[in-house]
């Protein structure tokens, strides 16, 4: 089996000092990991205002340089990207775990792997996994219609396991495929906890163990798939290509789907909860939006290209990511020295981007506190006025390769929620957010549920 798993621990990383940069470093080899993780709006807010848009802390042993503003996005994510390392960042934490995902491969070898995996997100293979998704999603919703309360961040997570399940693997996680759905959530767990060491029975430990379940099962499934390959996503990718005709091997098949199973199901989740507690807040808007669901369905099936028939949708989608990140940071690792807004960066500086700050900048959005969907109408655009300021997927050759499909999972999630339900929270309810390591309610966003068809 040709699976090398070794990874570098925290304290063996060579990163740069950053005695030259603003900040302070907080207590011993912890540092700020604590303000981190339980407020790391407010950890950066502060230091912000203290020392500037480009700043230190340390995070377990390691000086981080944080970056921020309106130009962070486009200088470390798109101008200068191929001087900052993806890998180097992410390996850490994710390295055991998710060995060989696209976020863990630089320059040519990345290129080369995202060539091959935008063949499972073009048109023929979108509807595909459309066709797959609804009777899914159909079947998910009517369990919810003798129920007058629901827990919209625990029920999400259910339905987007499942929708990953079958979209991706072609197998139902409803039923006796209790180990591997288990399996599947130890390794989300583990891949977002603060301590990524494999201490026996901690969630890193159990991620680690869930991940050899998911390799055997999905081994076998692969095998079949390279005979008769099928429209799920593993099937397209046994026989998927770039241009000059190279496919990839059982392995970095095996490696990527474990990747973008995670990815396709935490992030989106995160994604529609939000979503689902904006509309709360604004009925206003629930109600604009299911009228256009209605008359959407009214017209005819869902397919891949009618989509796009949801602009409205559309425009909540972007504001609900805009205000609510799923990642509210990108990491780098900086593998040539450089400049940036006077400050010079050392090779093997470890640096994170802000995301959601950005998304917050009154120059560029205005009223940013606001729920507002029209800022992204043609007519305003607000978020065209500076390049890469909103970037909830991530921006240049590390865009996500599946935002598409996450759109497209979102947009029929949504739809047919509102063609059958009407949801509310009380007044003055604000959603508590746990912002790292994804975004997600601390109380699972409980909503009052009214059906209407």
């Amino acid at each position: 089996m040709e699976k090398t798993y070794a990874k570098p621990k925290p304290f063996q990383q060579k990163f740069s000092r950053l005695n030259h940069i603003p900040g302070e470093l907080g207590l011993p080899f912890f540092g700020h990991i604590f303000s981190f993780i339980r407020d790391p709006f407010g950890l950066f807010d502060r230091k912000k205002a203290q020392y500037g848009n480009i700043f230190k802390i340390r995070i377990l042993g390691n000086q981080v340089l944080v970056i921020m503003g309106k130009d962070a996005n486009q200088f470390v994510l798109v101008e200068e990207a191929k001087y900052f390392s993806s890998k180097q960042a992410w390996e850490v934490n994710l390295g055991e775990l998710f060995p060989g995902g696209l976020m863990l491969r630089d320059g040519e070898d990345h290129k080369f792997h995202r060539s091959i995996l935008q063949s499972a997100f073009k048109k023929d293979p979108m509807n595909a996994y459309l066709e797959a998704m609804i009777p899914v999603i159909e079947q998910f919703f009517k369990g919810w219609q003798s129920r007058k309360e629901v827990n919209i961040f625990h029920e999400i997570k259910e339905l987007t396991l499942y929708i990953a399940g079958k979209v991706f693997f072609g197998i139902d996680l409803s039923g006796e495929l209790k180990q591997i759905n288990k399996a599947i959530i130890d390794i989300v767990k583990a891949s977002t906890t603060a301590l990524p060491f494999a201490i026996p029975f901690t969630p890193y430990w159990r991620g680690l163990q869930g991940r050899k379940v998911l390799e055997r099962y999905f081994m076998e499934i692969l095998q079949d798939r390279r005979k008769s390959p099928t429209k799920d996503m593993l099937g397209t990718l046994c026989t998927a290509e770039n241009d000059e005709g190279d496919r990839l091997s059982d392995w970095e098949i095996i490696n990527h789907m474990i990747f973008i199973l995670m990815a396709g199901h935490d992030t989106t989740a995160s994604t529609l909860t939000s979503l689902f507690y904006e509309l709360a807040k604004h009925p206003d808007w629930q109600e604009k939006l299911r009228e256009e669901s209605r008359n959407f369905y009214a017209q005819g099936s869902a397919d891949f290209n009618r989509l796009s028939e949801l602009s409205l949708l559309d425009y909540a989608i972007k504001e609900t990511l805009r205000m609510h990140p799923p990642l509210i940071l990108i990491p780098r690792v900086a593998t040539e020295s450089m400049e940036f807004e006077g400050h010079h960066i050392p090779k093997n500086t470890q640096v994170i981007v802000m995301l959601y700050q950005t998304h917050y900048e009154d120059q560029i959005f205005a009223q940013p506190q606001q729920f507002d969907p029209m800022r992204f109408a043609q007519d305003r655009a607000e978020h065209k006025k500076c390049s890469h300021a909103f970037a909830p997927f991530g921006a240049g050759k590390h865009h996500c390769v599946g935002f598409a499909f996450a759109e497209m999972q979102i947009k029929l999630v949504i739809s047919h929620a509102l063609t059958h339900y009407r949801w509310s929270v009380p007044q003055g309810y604000q959603m508590p957010y746990q912002p790292v390591p994804l975004q997600e309610p601390k109380d699972g966003l409980p909503v009052k549920l009214e059906r209407i068809d």
